[in-house]
């Protein structure tokens, strides 16, 4: 296997910071959209929910992925 230099293992920790973060920040801006759809277009809102809960399981996964990354 591989190994990262350094610089690139210091890249990616934080890249994997900021991922998880703005993550977050796109899915208040969905769930603020979401809202406002809700009685107009039902249906998009449902959409949009669903985007919400996908992006939501991504930084989990993001974050499963920097624990991980920590442990070697």
């Amino acid at each position: 296997m591989e190994k990262l230099s350094e610089k690139d293992a210091e890249v990616f920790q934080v890249l994997l910071v900021h991922w998880i973060n703005h993550n977050g920040e796109h899915v208040e801006g969905y769930r603020e959209w979401s809202e406002k759809m809700a009685g107009v277009r039902p249906e998009v809102a449902g959409e949009i929910d669903k985007a919400i809960d996908y992006m939501q399981k991504a930084a989990r996964k993001l974050m499963e992925a920097k624990i991980k990354f920590q442990e070697s």
